[in-house]
C-alpha cells in the first residue's frame, strides 16, 4: 500500500522540527498495542476472512494501519497538528494529540474476543531519553 501524503507529511513535519526546534524534543510519537497476540492480529487476513464469513465487516486485520493511512491520506494528521501548534499548543503536545486520533480510530475496528486487545491501545512520545506514555483502555 502506499500513503499518498507521505512525502509532504514528512516535509510539513521537518519545517515544524526546525521552526520550534527550541520548544520540543520529541523524535517520534508511537501508537500501539502492548498485548502479546497485538501483531499476529493485525497482520493475518486468514482470521480476517473468518470475521468476514461470520459477518463482522466492522472489526478487522490492519486495524492501526488503516486509520493511520486514512488520516494521514486526509490530511487530518496535518490538520490536527497545524490546528494545536497555531492555538499555542507546544508541538510535542500536538504531535501527541495526532496521535491519539490515530489511537482513538484504531480503538473502534480492533477485533473484539475479550477486550484485552483494545485495552492495550497506547499513545507514547518520546523526548529524548525520556518516554512520557498516555495509555487508554
Amino acid at each position: 500500500m502506499k500513503i499518498n501524503n507521505l512525502k509532504e507529511s514528512q516535509r510539513f513535519l521537518k519545517q515544524l522540527k526546525s521552526k520550534y526546534s527550541g520548544q520540543a524534543r520529541v523524535n517520534s510519537v508511537i501508537v500501539g498495542y502492548t498485548a502479546a497476540y497485538a501483531l499476529n492480529v493485525h497482520e493475518n487476513k486468514k482470521q480476517q476472512d473468518n470475521r468476514e464469513a461470520r459477518g463482522e465487516t466492522k472489526r478487522q486485520w490492519k486495524y492501526l494501519e488503516k486509520p493511520a493511512r486514512e488520516l494521514s491520506n486526509s490530511g487530518e494528521i496535518k490538520n490536527i497538528v497545524n490546528k494545536a501548534v497555531g492555538n499555542g499548543v507546544k508541538l510535542e503536545d500536538a504531535l501527541l494529540l495526532a496521535g491519539l486520533r490515530i489511537q482513538r480510530e484504531s480503538m473502534k475496528i480492533v477485533p473484539i474476543d475479550t477486550g484485552n486487545l483494545r485495552a492495550s491501545a497506547f499513545c507514547r512520545r518520546e523526548s529524548g531519553n525520556t518516554v512520557a506514555s498516555t495509555k487508554r483502555g
